[in-house]
């Protein structure tokens, strides 16, 4: 049964949540703008922004492992950094895809567009529920598709260890997003542009059915002692965490949010109204939780308070 009375989150926790992570990822977003303009800019002799690309090491992790060489358009950067994505999904889970990745931040950022205007468009927004009112096989469908991107991932892996060359590449929307102020038309950029078309009616569709990445990510972040953990007593039965994930994960029906879509972006703790009912939690082997709302922050509320 809900709970009738619980303590509520102050708003102030929801307002640092969401600008420490919109700040980074406009960090990021706006560091590889400069990188691939630069790359289109300064011509040959400057290194390909392909090089800032995680993935590239593990499409080439077999070729490396067995003859010590890469796939063509391998760098050692993107070893480097596929061996700093293993650590942050132990460490964190999805804190790469959530925090880090800038294709996953532009489509976030044009759905989050796209419902700014809706929100303020009465029309759009019954045209909006009329259409969904159709479509009651899509959950069925969406549960379906997410399991594209671990298909992605088995044909991008295995093709390039068999191959040797990164068959993934030729559609890969990240790749043409890096390519994109060269104006190269290609495969990829028809995908991206696909994407991006579409991430303005579903949330992070690349990262939900295609992503290679963001699999890797899953399955390796199963081993990370981080998680979202919810206290059922303190739950409202709202189910506002389930509207505000970007993933389409059922939080208020989890104990431990523990699904390998779970990206770490922590929007439906910082959306719940309810204190205890979702925190981020640190699990150790005593299987003792360690809850960031355990954490004092009434100094930080009251210097807030004090400066509005």
């Amino acid at each position: 049964m809900a709970a009738t009375f619980v303590p509520r989150r102050s708003a102030s926790y929801a307002r640092r949540v969401r600008w420490s992570r919109h700040g980074v990822q406009t960090l990021i977003v706006g560091w590889i703008a400069w990188v691939v303009w630069s790359k289109a800019t300064a011509g040959p002799g400057v290194a390909s922004a392909e090089a800032f690309c995680p993935f590239g090491g593990f499409e080439t992790a077999w070729t490396w492992v067995t003859t010590g060489t890469t796939v063509a358009h391998v760098h050692t950067a993107n070893l480097v950094l596929a061996g700093a994505v293993v650590v942050l999904a132990l460490v964190a889970r999805g804190f790469f895809c959530g925090w880090l990745c800038p294709l996953g931040s532009i489509q976030e950022a044009i759905r989050a567009s796209a419902h700014a205007v809706t929100s303020r468009a009465p029309w759009l927004r019954r045209t909006g529920h009329a259409i969904a009112s159709q479509m009651p096989w899509w959950p069925r469908v969406d549960h379906v598709l997410r399991y594209g991107r671990y298909v992605v991932l088995v044909w991008a892996v295995g093709g390039a260890a068999l191959t040797g060359v990164m068959v993934f590449r030729e559609v890969d929307p990240w790749n043409a997003l890096l390519s994109v102020a060269e104006f190269e038309i290609s495969t990829a950029f028809v995908v991206l542009l696909v994407v991006l078309g579409l991430s303005l009616f579903i949330d992070r569709p690349f990262c939900r059915y295609a992503c290679p990445l963001g699999a890797v990510q899953g399955l390796i972040g199963m081993a990370s002692p981080v998680a979202v953990q919810r206290d059922a007593t303190a739950c409202l039965g709202c189910q506002i965490c389930n509207n505000a994930c970007p993933m389409g994960i059922e939080v208020n029906q989890a104990t431990r949010v523990t699904d390998t879509a779970c990206i770490g972006c922590l929007e439906c703790v910082a959306a719940c109204p309810s204190q205890d009912a979702l925190a981020l939690t640190v699990t150790f082997p005593t299987r003792i939780p360690i809850r960031t709302s355990d954490i004092d922050t009434s100094d930080i509320d009251a210097q807030e308070g004090a400066m509005q």
